[in-house]
């Protein structure tokens, strides 16, 4: 232990700075975790916390800061952090933004101690610091520690490094102010955590004017510049070290370096990268040693002599030299230089030396001005470029052929039928131990032969026999004989002799033909020629027989078995029509969990990544899935992806494939983003760094010019972010930059490389996130730039093209995804998005002319091979799909994989797998928080769900127990592991939801429930360890590969795999009894009985009671109905039960509130009372009701469930039933989708209409919930998603559900599946009620109609509220927060006492009500008070007293109930006022989740 008697001569110096009269206060001991002695006695010698008139001493201990948001000053007259030891330990929780928290101290001395912050957040120190012997600052990776103190001294300081914190500070050091400080600052070998703050930043110009700055770092981003200082030249007093230096600023703009102001020479071996420029000062001599290679740098020698030893000026930099300055070169040779300024004289273009110069240059060296043009230096060839891929005109679907004949299979082979017996004209591929011969031409493209050599392969499986492949002339008497027009020999011979008919495909884009013919050439008695228009028809012509053998394109990827055959037969002819979308394929993305760490060491551990052997498999699957394009992987984190063209081997495999590369929306001319290295190369910022980005990309596009490629033009940030500008660049700024510099830029580097005119080759803009809000800030793009309309992320297309954008040649693609990392909440590991509903949104891009790619995100590729398949196959003929029955396509794909005898199963399976699974994907029921299935409304939600999953689950294992054992991979891989895995997920997170409930409601069995969750987790455990290592003997080990250790912000991204918290409860010995009811997770009390919702006879309802035991005895216990016609499913017990309680409507009682009860009772104790209602009216006939009738005041509706439907007269347009493509299954759509908008003043007329019944035994008001799929606005050219509704013929009111992305109503929406749009009605007598909803504009899918009777009580999501108004300097916005009841809720931003925000209520009725509102409280929430009015303009009343916000442990509470007499219906106005703060908050703000408007009097039932 270390004692402070032995130290006293270490702070000697500390000692002699103090005055005599000062009392020395020393520490004892290290603060640990929890204790501060910077406020408190701590760890002070004198046991007291620190006060003036006296100075304190660290010694070799450790002072922690307070671990809070606060602002704190030492109040004692001085601090000394002494020897190697000692430490001021920054423990800031404040947000990691400036300034953080604040600790200022008057009087801070560096006695050789160090400072840092560690606490993923900013400190910012404030006073007077003295270096008085060799200190350090520094911070941890996520931390800041920014200096607003005056630093004095000259002792040495060292900013982070290997003996500092055991070299874990790799954060930023920020220096904010002018220091007189004169000492040698060293920047040591630390590389920083964050690229853009650096390991030290300069936020001010002086803060090293005095100081010899001793850079040793090995990253050029370990010093950077803050913008908001570049405002003049950054002042060095002098420079010495290894370290390199880039100058710019943290947005990319040029920085000037002054150096040399303290006069002292010194010497410089690091290089000066970047545009920004040097300026000598002072009367020493700076020596550069290193390779200057700062980009148009100007350089000035102003004072003392600037000594080179290597010419490393740019050519195109000026150098200035001021009377009595000298630049000395002390290199052989000449370097060259834009301009020379000498004594304040520019000079002409010429050589200049120590010989001509007067005086001003020294040294062997010289200067060659040479006055350049500006450019990028890059060179025209003379003579243009030609690529062999270009194309001379735009693309139409099936390449202006019509589509196939509609089908009844979304699996025709696109071949003959192939036969196991001979018929008349048949050619014999294999049988009868004897195979026919393939042949192909040597001159060929490489696909042909790859694709030759898979037949043969597929023939072996399929037969056993294995066919001879060459490419010599034929001699078989049977032969297949495959080519390319134009390109291969043998069939240009075929054509030139008239046996082969190619008009149909020539000069088609990816068309084949297929025939048998006799005698086509000597020797061959009967041969199958299959000729593609190019070389991937061809491709697909070979594996079209393949799959017609019976070899599925997943018989390598999904394991799916090959039927064995004893014979082959083919016979007539085939031609198949270009494909409907140009190009067709694939992303992979996200690959660090899967895709990544099984191709690096189970399946290609040679190369330790994704290589060429990798993707020759993923290309050979494209083509059986007659695909051609990828966008290849290319993630950077937690598992980083060597870069496609970074691995030998994998363009060639590429293109021998004959598989199109492109690259995804941050990965502009091929070149993935993560090959930047912004340590070398300076920011990527195309203002300030352009010419080093253009150089970027020139290299890879001159690189690839001989592939076939989709270029991507544009530009975002490195990391999937915007791109970088100065700071206050305006969206249409961006759009300028794009379409005047960077685009340009882009195209000339094509027609330099690829092809003299760049329109000929394929191009895509991708407007994705913040790309899309740029082009619709005025982006003109190039005509023949295709656009690649993405999604949301989440399966909904943000936008498609209006009518001019359909006119550009360039045409335009959809980017979909099955897989997403990213907000509001990531779905990685199981591909859960319905095929019905890809099968909507991409027919209404289909119908919208989205025609030239279809490109979707499919993640590791595994699991999503059902998902995958199934959009590339509708891009091949999307009119296939046009009344698409996703049963009838399970029940085929079924067929078609494992047998016709399981595939109804199959497909009930897949159904209720898609169907349970997008209401809520496993990857978004989180370890924390609701999972939004409740365990007591509705008859227990999360039972019911888990026994869906039960049920499929015990039909998927019987299914898989009667399968042969070489199909059992297969089901496996893509049917049993996504639901037992998805199943578990559920049951572990619902199970551990529930059981926290239990264990506030003190049930014994808690533990028993917590263990069944967390044997759903092992057993979730136990299928990855299957999947990888034991289904299909391991082939796939670590596809599956989660990190549940994975830490911060991409911690969510594991969470099927992070054990949620289970509840805990200790029961007493002796035995308690419980009674919780449906609808509340109370338990009841004595002598307060528990009231279930009414029993309605017209819905047939029941209820539910639980009774179970509270301690650890033996408890027995009854159950007895207070009336005969009241059924108990169970009335006596030992265990805990749950009765189910239902009515005898035979012998029940009329009447529209019957009374009954329910007693349940322990023996020889407690007993508790359950009362009930019974609504069983005198003249209720259930033969006149509809389906659809008011139970416990709701009514839900199917979509779907309409009795009348009227199209429009003018053009037909009309709803149409659309199978599985809602959250609730099937919904209703607008057909034709590219129908015109209706005009809402029109509105009953002019729009097609739908019409609902429903039955209500309750009057007054209404709110009808529409449910829909989230879908966005189609073109830019419509104003919403929007339809109008009606009850009982009132006025149609517009409702619009769409929702802009990242909104918070965006982000509840994509969570759910469903937007949601609330119209208010009334009803004004019981009976038959009837809705019409009519479509407004085309883009709406409902799913289903809620219609939600008065219950009592109003109950509003903030988010959804309208703000009426607020007070001028305040902002009011919604926010997203997952554990908010609906996902998000209201901020008003209130900096200030006096600020406001309106909110109105809509609709609410006269009478006595208490409001409660839920907030969320925090450290930086004020003080505020509610008032209210009834009119926009009226005069706001107080309610109730003010509500402090302010917590420390944060989190949603209901403030306490407010009374409040309303006199009139209609809207109310609640404003929420910041009246003042708690002394300890940092702001004012006022969050809130909900409004309750609870009715204190309700008047006596009119109905259930």
């Amino acid at each position: 232990m270390n004692n402070p008697s032995k130290w006293p001569a270490l702070a000697l110096l500390g000692l002699l700075a103090h005055s005599s009269d000062a009392a020395n206060v020393s520490m004892l001991g290290h603060d640990d975790v929890g204790v501060s002695s910077f406020i408190s006695a701590g760890n002070w010698d004198d046991g007291a916390a620190p006060s003036a008139g006296n100075d304190y001493f660290t010694g070799p201990f450790r002072l922690r800061s307070p671990a809070t948001t606060l602002n704190y000053t030492f109040a004692g007259d001085s601090l000394t952090v002494d020897t190697s030891e000692g430490r001021l330990f920054g423990k800031s929780v404040a947000a990691p933004v400036s300034p953080g928290q604040v600790l200022t101290i008057n009087k801070l001395i560096l006695n050789g101690g160090y400072v840092d912050q560690s606490g993923w957040s900013w400190l910012t120190l404030m006073g007077n610091i003295e270096v008085i012997a060799e200190s350090s600052f520094g911070a941890s990776s996520a931390d800041t520690l920014e200096i607003m103190s005056a630093i004095s001294g000259s002792a040495p300081l060292n900013i982070s490094g290997p003996t500092i914190n055991g070299g874990q500070d790799t954060g930023a050091v920020i220096l904010s102010a002018a220091n007189p400080y004169s000492g040698t600052m060293t920047l040591c070998a630390n590389t920083p955590a964050n690229s853009e703050k650096g390991l030290l930043r300069l936020n001010h110009r002086d803060a090293l004017g005095s100081a010899t700055l001793n850079t040793i770092s090995t990253t050029l981003v370990a010093l950077t510049f803050s913008a908001a200082a570049n405002t003049g030249a950054f002042n060095i007093g002098a420079l010495t070290g290894t370290g390199s230096m880039m100058l710019s600023d943290t947005v990319g703009m040029p920085v000037v370096l002054s150096v040399g102001s303290k006069g002292s020479s010194t010497t410089y071996s690091g290089s000066l990268v970047g545009s920004g420029g040097l300026v000598k000062v002072g009367s020493g001599t700076l020596r550069l040693l290193g390779a200057n290679t700062n980009n148009r740098g100007d350089t000035a020698v102003e004072g003392g002599v600037l000594s080179l030893t290597v010419p490393h000026l740019h050519d195109e930099s000026t150098v200035s030299i001021a009377g009595g300055a000298v630049l000395q070169l002390d290199f052989a040779g000449t370097d060259t230089v834009g301009a020379l300024v000498l004594g304040g004289v520019a000079q002409p273009d010429g050589v200049y030396s120590s010989g001509n110069s007067g005086g001003f240059i020294s040294g062997e060296g010289s200067l060659l001005v040479q006055t350049v043009a500006a450019g990028n230096g890059s060179s025209t060839p003379t003579t243009p470029v030609e690529s062999p891929y270009r194309s001379t005109r735009a693309w139409r679907a099936y390449d202006g052929g019509s589509a196939p004949r509609p089908s009844s299979s979304y699996f025709d082979v696109p071949f003959m039928a192939v036969r196991t017996w001979y018929s008349a004209g048949a050619l014999r591929i294999a049988g009868r131990r004897r195979t026919a011969a393939i042949y192909y031409s040597a001159d060929d493209a490489a696909v042909v032969g790859i694709a030759a050599k898979a037949l043969r392969d597929d023939v072996q499986r399929v037969t056993g026999l294995l066919p001879r492949v060459s490419t010599r002339a034929p001699r078989a008497a049977e032969a297949i004989l495959i080519g390319t027009i134009g390109a291969s020999p043998l069939i240009d011979g075929l054509i030139a002799a008239g046996k082969l008919d190619v008009a149909a495909i020539e000069g088609k884009w990816e068309a084949y033909v297929a025939v048998v013919v006799k005698h086509p050439m000597r020797g061959v008695r009967r041969a199958l020629i299959i000729a593609g228009s190019d070389r991937r028809g061809t491709a697909f012509g070979v594996f079209g027989l393949s799959e017609s053998m019976g070899v599925s394109p997943w018989y390598w990827w999904g394991d799916v078995a090959v039927k064995r055959k004893s014979a082959v037969y083919v016979r007539g002819c085939h031609t198949q029509a270009s494909p409907a979308v140009k190009y067709r394929g694939i992303f992979l993305n996200d690959e660090d969990w899967g895709l990544q760490p099984w191709a690096a060491q189970t399946f290609e551990p040679e190369v330790g990544n994704i290589g060429p052997k990798t993707y020759a498999t993923i290309y050979e699957l494209l083509l059986r899935l007659h695909s051609n394009m990828i966008w290849p992987a290319m993630h950077e984190w937690p598992v980083m992806t060597t870069p496609f063209y970074l691995v030998p081997g994998n363009k060639m495999m590429a293109d021998n494939y004959g598989i199109v590369i492109s690259t995804s929306h941050h990965e502009p001319m091929h070149r993935n983003s993560h090959e930047y290295d912004e340590s070398l190369l300076g920011a990527y910022n195309y203002w300030s760094n352009w010419d080093t980005v253009y150089h970027f990309w020139d290299e890879r596009v001159e690189e690839t010019a001989d592939c076939e490629n989709i270029y991507t033009v544009g530009m975002r940030g490195r990391t999937d972010a915007g791109m970088l500008a100065p700071s206050g660049t305006t969206d249409a700024q961006k759009a300028e930059k794009l379409q005047n510099a960077i685009i340009p830029d882009q195209r000339e580097m094509l027609s330099q490389h690829v092809n003299g005119n760049a329109s000929e080759m394929p191009q895509i803009f991708i407007p994705y996130k913040e790309t899309l809000v740029q082009y619709q800030a005025g982006l003109q793009l190039p005509d023949d730039v295709t656009i690649l309309w993405p999604d949301d992320n989440h399966g909904y297309i943000r936008q498609l093209s209006n009518a001019s954008e359909r006119a550009r040649s360039g045409g335009s693609g959809v980017y979909y995804h099955l897989s997403y990392w990213g907000v509001p909440a990531s779905y990685l590991w199981f591909c859960s998005t319905p095929p019905g509903m890809t099968s909507s949104e991409m027919l209404k891009a289909w119908d919208f002319e989205a025609r030239n790619i279809w490109l979707v995100n499919v993640g590791d590729l595994k699991p999503a091979e059902i998902g995958t398949e199934f959009f590339l196959r509708m891009a091949r003929n999307p009119e296939a799909f046009r009344n698409f029955d996703q049963h009838d396509y399970f029940t085929q794909w079924a067929a078609r994989t494992f047998d016709a005898w399981h595939a109804e199963a199959i497909a009930e399976v897949l159904d209720g797998y898609f169907s349970l699974n997008i209401v809520k994907r496993p990857e978004h029921l989180t370890s924390q928080g609701d999972s939004g299935f409740s365990p007591v409304l509705n008859g227990d939600e999360a039972q019911q769900r888990l026994d869906k999953f039960a049920s499929l689950a015990a039909l998927a294992d019987t299914v898989y127990g009667r399968l042969c054992a070489e199909q059992k991979p297969a089901f496996y891989e893509m049917v049993l592991y996504p639901l037992r895995a998805s199943y578990k997920v559920n049951q572990r997170t619902l199970l551990a939801e529930r059981s926290r409930m239990w264990a506030a409601q003190k049930r014994a069995a808690t533990a028993t429930l917590a263990a069944e969750a967390q044997a759903a987790h092992d057993a979730l455990l136990a299928e990855v360890e299957f999947y990888n290592e034991v289904n299909a003997g391991g082939k796939w080990n670590l596809t599956l590969n989660p990190m549940p250790e994975l830490g911060g912000w991409a911690r969510e991204t594991q969470n099927p795999f992070l054990m949620p918290a289970v509840g805990s409860y200790s029961p007493p010995a002796a035995a308690a009894l419980g009674v919780a009811i449906e609808g509340s997770e109370a338990v009841l009390k004595s002598g307060v009985p528990g009231e279930l919702a009414v029993f309605s006879r017209a819905a047939d309802s029941n209820r539910f009671i639980d009774v179970f035991n509270q301690g650890s005895a033996a408890m027995s216990w009854t159950a007895v109905a207070g009336a005969p016609w009241v059924v108990l499913s169970e009335t006596s017990g030992t265990a805990d039960a749950r009765i189910v309680v239902s009515i005898n409507w035979d012998t029940a009682p009329r009447g529209n509130a019957v009374l009954g009860n329910v007693t349940v009772a322990a023996a020889g104790g407690a007993e508790l009372t359950v009362s009930l209602v019974v609504h069983h009216p005198d003249n209720l006939d259930l033969a006149d009701l509809p389906d659809a009738v008011e139970d416990n005041k709701v009514v839900v509706i199917e979509a779907e469930d309409f009795v009348a439907r009227s199209d429009r007269s003018s053009d037909g347009a009309g709803w149409r039933r659309v199978d599985k493509a809602t959250a609730s299954q099937d919904g209703m759509a607008i057909e034709p989708v590219t129908a015109s908008s209706a005009d809402p003043a029109s509105l009953p007329t002019g729009a097609p209409s739908l019409t609902y019944t429903f039955y209500a035994f309750t009057t007054g008001p209404v709110q009808i919930l529409t449910q829909c799929l989230p879908t966005h606005k189609t073109t830019s050219a419509h104003e919403g998603v929007r339809y109008a509704i009606s009850l009982n013929g009132d006025s149609p009111i517009v409702v619009d559900v769409n929702a802009e992305e990242y909104t918070a109503a965006w982000n509840v929406n994509t969570l759910r599946a469903a937007s949601v749009g609330v119209s208010d009605h009334k009803i004004t007598a019981p009976g038959s009620q009837t809705i019409e909803v009519w479509m407004v504009d085309a883009s709406v899918v409902l799913d289903k109609l809620t219609v939600q009777l008065f219950q009592g009580f109003y109950l509003y999501e903030a988010e959804d509220l309208t703000v009426h108004d607020s007070s001028s300097d305040v902002r009011v916005t919604k926010y997203s927060d997952v554990p908010a009841s609906g996902g998000g809720g209201m901020h008003v931003q209130s900096t200030k006492a006096g600020q406001f925000g309106t909110f109105v209520l809509p609709n609410v009725q006269a009478g006595d009500y208490e409001i409660i509102i839920r907030v969320k409280k925090w450290t930086s929430r004020g003080i505020m008070q509610l008032a209210v009015a009834e009119t926009p303009t009226g005069l706001f009343t107080d309610l109730g007293d003010e509500q402090d916000l302010y917590s420390t442990s944060g989190g949603y509470s209901d403030l306490e109930a407010i009374p409040v007499k309303f006199v009139s219906d209609g809207p109310k106005y609640l404003r929420f006022t910041a009246t003042g703060k708690n002394p300890s908050a940092s702001n004012y703000w006022i969050l809130f989740d909900t409004i309750l408007v609870l009715k204190v009097t309700v008047d006596p039932p009119s109905g259930p």
